[in-house]
């Protein structure tokens, strides 16, 4: 499963934001889209191994930087997918219900989705959005069948998709203001099998255990404000519920990573560098 700007593993992590609006063709030095010069920060269970762990997107080269574990260290996997520059957003999800979380771009309202974590054609490939769409890309298991789909997030309106097809949403409803600054994110945040909704405004985590509207069954804050602190949440300890994480880009280019176990406020549970300063 995933998440984002934003992206859960059970669900992989994607979380993609213009900080108070959506582009249709992110900047790879852009703030807000989960990209600076380091590149977009993503989460995912690239191994299949049932924890989430980091990943990078460089927009610029259209490159793919993904770690399998949660510490210092070297990418475990490189390779491109994405044109060189990239104009679509980077998103995460067990697209086949494989168990492993693997890459995918939205350019427009085209989904191009991939399988397996490395160079190569879309496996799937299919419209979702308009063709000039401004709305932020989200992905989940918004059913609990095991499969990642797609999702979008107009404003404060969310358009959720049961299948890796085009077609219209089989889940819409509101939630958040109008005008909505909060990064959006996805997670299952209980354990239940099923991804579900949050925001995160000024470090304050607000998140829902259904796809309908209504107010946060857990609030808690978890970091600065952005752009300090990327949102990016994950299963990070293999127990099958999302909790909260946060990307510290430096001017060094190197980028401090906060993953928390529990949904409540607290320090970081694994903190780590990656990319770190030799990379």
């Amino acid at each position: 499963m995933p998440r984002f700007a934003v992206v859960a593993t059970a669900a992989a992590a994607l979380v993609v934001v213009t900080g108070t609006t959506a582009t249709a063709a992110p900047e790879g030095t852009e703030f807000g889209i989960q990209s600076t010069s380091t590149g977009q920060f993503l989460s995912g269970d690239w191994d299949g191994d049932g924890d989430d762990t980091p990943g990078l997107y460089d927009y610029d080269s259209g490159t793919w930087f993904l770690k399998n574990s949660n510490e210092a260290g070297d990418p475990d996997l490189i390779f491109t997918f994405g044109n060189a520059p990239e104009e679509g957003w980077a998103i995460v999800g067990d697209w086949d219900g494989d168990g492993d979380d693997t890459i995918g771009l939205l350019r427009g309202g085209t989904w191009l989705l991939r399988n397996t974590n490395d160079t190569g054609v879309a496996d799937l490939t299919f419209q979702y959005g308009d063709d000039d769409e401004s709305g932020l890309p989200v992905t989940g298991d918004w059913d609990g069948d095991g499969d990642d789909t797609p999702g979008l997030v107009r404003d404060n309106v969310w358009f959720l998709r049961n299948a890796n097809s085009t077609g219209n949403a089989n889940t819409a409803f509101v939630y958040g203001d109008q005008n909505e600054v909060g990064i959006p994110v996805t997670g299952d945040w209980d354990g239940d099998g099923d991804d579900t909704q949050g925001l995160v405004r000024v470090g304050n985590w607000l998140l829902r255990n259904d796809t309908t509207t209504g107010p946060a069954d857990i609030a808690f804050a978890y970091g600065d404000a952005f752009p300090r602190h990327w949102p990016v949440p994950g299963d990070w300890d293999d127990n099958d519920t999302d909790t909260p994480g946060v990307a510290e880009p430096h001017e060094d280019g190197t980028v401090r990573w906060f993953l928390r176990d529990e949904n409540s406020s607290g320090p970081g549970t694994t903190v780590f560098d990656f990319p770190g300063a030799e990379q």
